[in-house]
């Protein structure tokens, strides 16, 4: 998780709840997310870089709202807009529950 652009606004044994947030041009490491709900609040799009060195163009959409059933690795480059999203990761997917 980059703390530049990542704050975890809550966390307890079940969830850790995390806003990122950031502008136009900016380009993250590769990082690891646990299963996870993503709660898009602003508008942009951004180039993601998946752990195998494939690319995904996705757009984000205020509002939008997507389950991520696995954990994964990532790094992203904002190309437009911006990223301001909630991300609530579920730690108890990860274990059976």
């Amino acid at each position: 998780m980059d703390p530049d652009a990542h704050q975890v606004l809550f966390e307890n044994e079940h969830v850790r709840v995390i806003q990122a947030r950031a502008s136009h041009g900016w380009e993250s490491a590769m990082h690891s997310h646990q299963p996870m709900l993503v709660v898009n609040l602003g508008s942009g799009r951004q180039k993601v870089t998946w752990a195998d060195g494939t690319t995904q163009i996705v757009d984000l959409n205020p509002g939008a709202v997507v389950w991520q059933e696995d954990a994964f690795d990532h790094a992203w480059e904002l190309l437009a807009g911006e990223v301001n999203v909630v991300l609530v990761e579920v730690k108890s997917a990860t274990d059976g529950k």
